[in-house]
């Protein structure tokens, strides 16, 4: 199983055109850990795979970025408990 980041760049005044973006990430299963990035479990595809599903829900001029995430990893200050983060990153490989 891998682990997935997706981050993007939106305009904030545009952020009320992203609710349905929003909804399909929460669908899917993905879990915002900073304001802009969220995470989901690999059983929803590859990088490419989620790209190609979320993209649609975002305009030409935003930024998008899917990559696996490995377990070695070290943050601060998520909007997840820090509890809840190590669950998920259980996902990842080693």
């Amino acid at each position: 199983m891998a682990l997935y980041l997706i981050s993007y760049d939106i305009n904030e005044k545009d952020a009320f055109e992203y609710e349905g973006l929003w909804k399909h990430l929460k669908a899917i299963g993905a879990a915002k850990i900073l304001y802009s990035e969220w995470v989901v479990e690999g059983s929803t595809g590859t990088a490419t795979a989620i790209y190609s599903d979320i993209a649609p829900l975002t305009q030409g001029k935003d930024r998008l970025l899917v990559q696996e995430i490995a377990k070695d990893a070290y943050w601060d200050k998520l909007l997840v408990k820090d509890e809840k983060f190590s669950e998920i990153l259980e996902f990842a490989r080693k």
